[in-house]
């Protein structure tokens, strides 16, 4: 069946199994020795070194001798690190105007991802899916897809969440996890940028969909578990909404709608946000002044988002903030101006046009971090994985 997924577990820490405890601290390290990782995971010395032992076997993990510190001796010194040469996660997802599908690493890193334009009103084109899937594999020879996850902000584009996933199941016979958009991209965004410390990151997205999701850290625990939904979030903007009203956050600063806008005021001669971002950073006054006033809207709207959370961290995400890179400073600005708690500095995605297949992938890693023997191929998995 497909999984459907309310709240993403990011790290399990000391509740996960031996073998998924070894593979998230591994893959946080990006390297590490046998001696390593008895600490941080909470197992015993023998335990790791069977763990890393049957991981190793399994294909998960790799050796890397050439990387070992001068003077250790044996494998217990020799560090490992996420093969990413056996097996793929698949991605997918669909967006209000893209769908994309994309094949991930088991660290989470996207290998490859195709992406197609669609309407909010078009039919999941699974055909489109599953060729495409066939051509990415087929450039990366002997690789074998363990699980997918799928991924759309389900209520905007009127599909059923379950229906879907288990659609998607049985178009590429693999187990599927699904969820909802805003908290995977909150997800991706925490395991490529682990902060090392305990408390509440607020992740505020805005491309054309908005929204926030809230992620909790402690004790070596984390987990994406509250995310809301901001389109009808009232700003000062005199933009009016489907909904009747004005100033409806995702009608004033999508970026389908600030193309709508740009084209109306003939400022660009289609309504796409490439050519928008193309003209202000042409130079052309009014294209720049209206990214100028998304911007500000934007920076206004974290600090209300803030004030209402007050999260550790607040990291900004999507295309609206990454994709003109120009206009940031004013949204720190606006940001600054209307919080009422004490100074916090805004932090921005490292990712831009790639974080709607990273997220996709990031879901699919779910239960390879569960239980990461049971998702392998029977050929595959080793002797004594049971006790792991």
């Amino acid at each position: 069946m497909a999984q459907q997924s309310s709240t993403i577990v990011v790290s399990r820490g000391r509740f996960g199994s031996p073998a998924g405890r070894v593979l998230e601290q591994v893959r946080g390290r990006g390297l590490a020795t046998r001696d390593e990782l008895a600490g941080p995971t909470c197992l015993s010395a023998r335990t790791v070194a069977r763990t890393v032992a049957s991981l190793l076997e399994g294909g998960l993990l790799r050796e890397r001798p050439d990387r070992a510190r001068a003077g250790s001796i044996g494998r217990p010194g020799t560090p490992v690190e996420i093969d990413p040469t056996l097996y793929v996660t698949v991605g997918v997802h669909v967006g209000t105007r893209l769908l994309t599908v994309a094949v991930g690493d088991p660290s989470g890193r996207v290998v490859d991802s195709r992406t197609t334009d669609k309407l909010p009103a078009d039919p999941l084109d699974l055909d489109w899916v599953g060729s495409r899937l066939v051509e990415m594999l087929r450039t990366l020879p002997g690789r074998r897809p363990l699980v997918a996850g799928m991924v759309a902000p389900w209520r905007d584009i009127g599909l059923d969440q379950h229906a879907t996933g288990a659609a998607l199941r049985e178009a590429l016979g693999l187990e599927v996890t699904t969820s909802e958009h805003i908290a995977a991209v909150a997800a991706a965004e925490y395991i490529h940028r682990r902060h090392g410390t305990a408390g509440i990151t607020t992740y505020l997205y805005v491309r054309n969909t908005t929204g926030f999701a809230v992620a909790r850290e402690s004790g070596g625990e984390a987990e994406v578990s509250r995310a809301a939904r901001l389109t009808h979030f009232p700003t000062r903007a005199d933009v009016p909404c489907s909904c009747g009203r004005t100033g409806c956050l995702e009608a004033s600063t999508s970026d389908h709608a600030v193309a709508v806008r740009a084209h109306a005021a003939g400022l660009v001669d289609e309504p796409v946000v490439e050519a928008l971002y193309e003209a202000a950073g042409a130079g052309v006054p009014a294209a720049r002044e209206l990214l100028v006033e998304r911007a500000r809207l934007l920076g206004e709207t974290a600090a209300l988002v803030r004030d209402m959370i007050d999260p550790d961290r607040m990291i900004l995400v999507g295309q609206a903030f990454t994709d003109f890179p120009g206009v940031l400073d004013e949204v720190v600005a606006a940001f600054a101006g209307t919080t009422t708690l004490p100074p916090l500095d805004l932090s921005f995605t490292r990712f831009g046009a790639g974080i709607q297949a990273l997220a996709a992938c990031t879901v699919a890693l779910a239960p390879v971090y569960d239980d990461p023997f049971a998702v392998l191929p029977t050929p595959f998995r080793p002797a004594h994985s049971h006790a792991l």
